[in-house]
């Protein structure tokens, strides 16, 4: 087919464009599935593998390390080579790096596999988005980003859901190949359907600012994961964040003398456009810590399992992408500001509510809860968008937009790896304190402790001397395990519901000192301000 080039576009889309565009948004579902399959699937996957909890959280430590990473460089790579060609770079590595996680013998094998798919992500999905500005004249864009935001939504609604079904039914394996398959019609899609498409050359890059994000995101991100393992004032522990926080700074330090900044980190001296980064990125992180303990709760507690853990994520996706709309549209005639601070005390009361929940609370509530905390998640972003958007200089309009993206998309793997872990943290501790007092209390001598803890981490009693007590006094492990394991798990989310309390009642002091908006931009404005957004991903 013959390429195509950045040039003026008519305002009629033609049925070719059309068609090019549904084979970018497939191949965009395809890796917005894939990410969502993952998500029920994570305390399974620990299982399989015989993991430690917080151990889980490497698996999304190095999928976003790695595509958070990628994310800068592809739209250049795409700008020099083609779109087309990085595209389906992309989708081979994602195909591949999904049938090797499917295939993986050990953990270490499945870590790299994930390392490929977040590469691959970074491929993908960037390079999509910024199809929609080649294919569409700039009137026809606002309606393609909203066309592509919708099929997102619901890949990772549905992506959620069917995972549930499929592992406990065939194993999380499944997704996998599921996925793979997916890639390979999705390649097959791109190379029929899709043109190449080059844009302009660049004429220098900055690899310190790449190197310089990639070590700023590995070490801070896996502080919490390497304090679990080694202690948190261990030689390695202080190490890594040391090394972090020199990382950052040099960041913060090249970024603004360079005159073609990777992040363009000198809008952050402009306070809203801070102010407003700021909050979306504790907002982000204080709802994937809750929202990935209760992947583990969900699966682990009492008739609980990963069907439930995905109808969870399907309540909670759902429910995102309704109010992103529903809000998007007030917030063209409401403040911000009030929005924020209204919706804002929302999660501040689930978040007590749940604090007063236990392990043997049905599923409809969990869900009702989901679908309150997915409608707040969606609404808050466009708002701080456009927030910080307005006090950018047109000039660096799409530089802001990068940065916030970038920042935001940062609070991910902060709060799921720092939930995972401190949901481990909580559990074991209320599970041991559990297991010892319910022994105890069942006439289990004290010199059996060691056994029983050992016990209590295979959820089988190997020491003959323990199994011999428990049968001469008539009493069951199981029964034991099953009543520290309940404890364990209500304790856990008890604190991380206190600690997602106080971030939220943190941030909605954070709204608070927000200052009143200034009169709000035109429809037509923000939706262009929106498009640059997306197209800026890339």
């Amino acid at each position: 087919m013959a390429s195509t080039e950045n040039k003026p576009q008519d305002a009629k889309v033609t049925r070719s464009q059309w068609v090019q565009f549904l084979a970018l948004v497939f191949g965009a579902f395809v890796a917005i599935e894939a990410m969502a399959f993952q998500a029920p699937a994570i305390p399974v996957i620990s299982q399989h593998f015989e993991l430690p909890t917080y151990l889980a959280g490497l698996i999304l430590l190095t999928f976003y390390v790695a595509s958070a990473t990628l994310y800068p460089i592809v739209g250049r790579l795409a700008d020099q080579y083609g779109r087309k060609k990085m595209l389906i770079i992309g989708m081979v590595i994602f195909a591949i790096s999904e049938v090797a996680a499917a295939i993986a013998p050990d953990f270490t094998v499945f870590l790299i596999a994930r390392v490929f798919q977040g590469i691959a992500v970074g491929f993908i999905l960037p390079i999509a988005i910024a199809y929609i500005g080649v294919i569409f004249p700039p009137e026809k864009r606002g309606m393609a980003s909203g066309i592509f935001s919708s099929v997102q939504a619901i890949a990772a609604m549905s992506g959620a859901a069917i995972a549930g079904y499929l592992i406990l039914q065939y194993g999380w394996q499944i997704t996998y190949w599921l996925s793979a398959i997916l890639a390979v019609l999705g390649l097959i899609v791109v190379l029929v359907f899709v043109e190449e498409s080059k844009g302009e050359k660049q004429t220098s890059f900055d690899f310190i600012g790449l190197i310089l994000i990639f070590v700023t995101s590995a070490t801070l991100l896996s502080v919490s994961t390497i304090g679990k393992t080694f202690g948190f004032f261990s030689p390695y522990t202080i190490i890594t964040l040391i090394v972090g926080i020199v990382a950052l700074t040099l960041l913060w330090i090249c970024e603004n003398r360079i005159n073609n900044p990777l992040v363009e980190l000198s809008l952050l001296k402009i306070k809203l456009f801070s102010m407003a980064v700021g909050i979306n990125l504790l907002i982000v992180a204080t709802f994937m810590l809750f929202i990935y303990c209760m992947n583990f709760f969900i699966t682990s507690r009492p008739g609980g399992d990963a069907s439930q853990t995905g109808l969870f994520y399907m309540f909670l996706y759902g429910a995102s992408s309704i109010g992103g709309l529903i809000v998007g549209r007030l917030s063209d005639k409401i403040s911000g500001r009030s929005i924020l601070i209204t919706i804002f005390f929302i999660p501040t009361i689930i978040m007590f509510i749940f604090t007063m929940l236990d392990a043997s609370m049905p599923f409809n509530i969990i869900a009702a809860l989901a679908v309150c905390l997915g409608f707040v998640s969606g609404a808050n972003t466009p708002i701080l968008m456009k927030f910080a958007l307005n006090e950018v200089p047109k000039e660096k309009l799409a530089a802001g937009a990068g940065l916030f993206s970038f920042i935001r998309d940062f609070g991910t793997p902060l709060g799921s790896v720092s939930g995972i872990v401190l949901f481990s943290i909580f559990k074991d501790a209320a599970f041991k304190e559990t297991l010892l007092a319910s022994a105890t209390e069942a006439g289990i001598a004290s010199e059996h402790s060691a056994a029983l803890l050992a016990a209590g981490q295979t959820g089988t009693v190997e020491n003959s001397a323990l199994a011999e007590q428990l049968s001469s006094l008539g009493v069951s492990f199981e029964s034991i395990y099953a009543t520290a394991n309940a404890a364990g798990l209500t304790s856990a989310v008890h604190s991380i519901a206190y600690i997602a309390m106080a971030l939220f009642a943190i941030i909605l002091l954070l709204c608070f000192l927000i200052p009143k908006a200034k009169k709000a931009p035109a429809p037509a404005v923000i939706a262009q301000e929106m498009v640059v957004v997306e197209e800026t991903v890339s």
